[in-house]
């Protein structure tokens, strides 16, 4: 600021000798002034409230200001203005102290990751036959639950399929009838030819007996021969002695004739008997039969025959030579009583080979009719599990193929794959409980549980790993990915959706719970309940691995 020329400035420094005195009445000090003056006037540009005066003694303040510039009045604060700035100075504090504090011990206590994302299976539907697709009863983004018809292909083709099946399942029982007829007529036949071969055993009985008449027979007739000729020496001798005639000597002749023949004729049906009987000729001893005539003859072996191929065919072994096996089917063949030729006999029919063939050809075809009809449900596609549609691939009107993807199905069941560094993974444990911050929902705060630990890092799975064995190698933090599962269920009004950025803060002074809780791998094998559809083939029986376990168990 411009100064008065001649006017002194404040703040001026005035060198005082000792034993001198600082006035201004000498010439002297009016020169010495006036320089003063001259500098002031060049080098103080602002007032000051205060001047420096130097002394041998030292420097000092002094309290007076110059003439010309007077000291400035302070500016007096203003008890409200107090009031504001305490209050500042309070919330901040309070601010630190309820919202800081905690935030910084949360941060200590917490091992986080802003590399984390909400992952979930993803089903795709597929059909199973192939086919012409008539009807989608779905779109993009739909609910869907399980059972839920999507897609509907051409019936015609496979509801002719079931009526095919459905004559041929028809023909076979008839033929497991026709099986049933031919074996009772193979038992019919058996048991004909068991009567025949006894009848044939009582003939030959019958035989034997009228053999050995006719052994007597020929017996007596070779008495009257022997009579006969004695008779006929002592004629003969009486007529030579004239004691008797000629007439009752030719009498005597003629009855010895007819003995002979008689015994002749005794002989010649014995012979005839035992060729009835199978028997060769045997005048010295007629009566040589053997033992098991019954058996062997002819007659009898040729009913026995029959007997063995008829019981063949219907699948029964048979032994004649066994004897508790012939007694055996003997009862079996004989009817008792009133009983029909076919009654009791219903579990020999239905163990015949000819029945089981039928029986095995009746069972292929409902096999067949149920193939059939199980394709014919195949026409309608409907979901396994309940979720949303994603990735819609068909329209009505294609042909779709057996394992060709028609759309895909995103369940709401979804969990939280973390990406920790390998550097904070020494904290964490199986069972630990984890906030999770969605980026898509700043105003609310999951909770979840850790669940375990992939086998490996990203990099160990990638599609080309990478060759640190050559070259100059840099080391890398890797990540491992964890999984974290949710506590809740996933909510409708703030739904995670897979894909979703998150942070996960796992609260690593808790106690870890659940299962496998404090391991860092699941020793026990699985630790939670299969995932089964609830759609026709989840709910069929035998396609539920817990229902198959727990009978296994029983």
């Amino acid at each position: 600021m411009p100064q008065q020329n001649g006017s002194p400035a404040s703040g001026s420094v005035r060198h005082v000798g000792p034993g001198q005195d600082d006035g201004r009445d000498g010439e002297n000090g009016a020169e010495e002034t006036g320089d003063l003056d001259d500098r002031a006037h060049r080098s103080v540009r602002f007032p000051v409230d205060s001047q420096v005066v130097a002394d041998p003694g030292g420097t000092r303040i002094t309290s007076e200001g110059h003439p010309a510039f007077p000291r400035p009045r302070r500016r007096q604060w203003h008890p409200l203005r107090w009031l504001v700035i305490s209050a500042i100075v309070a919330g901040v504090v309070y601010a630190v102290w309820h919202w800081g504090v905690p935030r910084i011990r949360y941060e200590l206590d917490t091992v986080s990751t802003d590399d984390a994302f909400v992952s979930s299976h993803i089903t795709y539907v597929s059909p199973r036959i192939e086919g012409l697709v008539t009807e989608i009863l779905v779109d993009q983004d739909d609910r869907v639950e399980p059972g839920q018809l999507l897609v509907k292909l051409d019936r015609e083709p496979f509801e002719l399929a079931v009526a095919e099946a459905a004559a041929s399942l028809d023909e076979a029982r008839a033929d497991v009838v026709r099986a049933r007829a031919l074996v009772r007529a193979q038992i019919a036949r058996a048991r004909s030819a068991y009567y025949r071969r006894k009848n044939a055993q009582e003939t030959l009985r019958r035989q034997v007996a009228t053999l050995h008449a006719r052994f007597a027979a020929l017996k007596a007739r070779q008495s009257a021969r022997w009579l006969a000729e004695v008779d006929q020496r002592r004629i003969e001798n009486l007529v030579r002695r004239g004691s008797a005639t000629q007439a009752e000597l030719d009498e005597r002749n003629n009855t010895l004739k007819v003995a002979v023949e008689q015994e002749r004729e005794a002989q010649a049906a014995i012979q005839e008997t035992r060729a009835q009987l199978g028997l060769a000729p045997d005048e010295r001893d007629p009566l040589n039969i053997p033992r098991e005539l019954e058996n062997q003859q002819s007659t009898v072996q040729s009913a026995v025959s029959e007997i063995a191929s008829s019981l063949a065919e219907i699948g029964i072994p048979f032994d004649p030579k066994d004897a508790a096996q012939a007694h055996a089917f003997q009862d079996f063949l004989r009817p008792e009583g009133n009983r029909s030729a076919g009654e009791g006999l219903e579990a020999v029919v239905e163990a015949a080979p000819a029945v089981q063939v039928a029986r095995a050809a009746v069972a292929r075809a409902e096999r067949r009719l149920d193939d059939a009809r199980m394709r014919l449900r195949w026409t309608e596609v409907r979901s396994e599990i309940a979720g949303y549609v994603q990735d819609r691939r068909v329209n009505p009107g294609s042909r779709v193929e057996p394992g060709q993807s028609l759309l895909s199905i995103r369940p709401s069941y979804v969990w939280i794959a973390a990406n920790y560094k390998e550097t904070q993974i020494h904290h964490i444990r199986i069972g630990m409980p984890v906030d999770i911050y969605v980026d898509a929902y700043p105003d609310r705060v999951f909770r979840g549980r850790v669940a375990g630990f992939s086998p490996g890092t990203g990099l160990s799975e990638s599609l080309l790993p990478p060759e640190n064995a050559t070259g100059n190698y840099v080391k890398v933090t890797q990540r491992l990915p964890v999984r974290i599962e949710l506590t809740e269920p996933n909510p409708d009004v703030t739904p995670l959706f897979a894909g979703l950025s998150v942070v996960p803060h796992v609260r690593i002074k808790e106690r870890p719970t659940g299962p496998g809780a404090g391991e860092r791998l699941h020793i026990f094998g699985r630790l939670r309940s299969p995932d089964v559809g609830g759609g026709p083939a989840g709910m069929r029986p035998g396609n539920r691995a817990a229902e198959d376990e727990e009978s296994t168990r029983r």
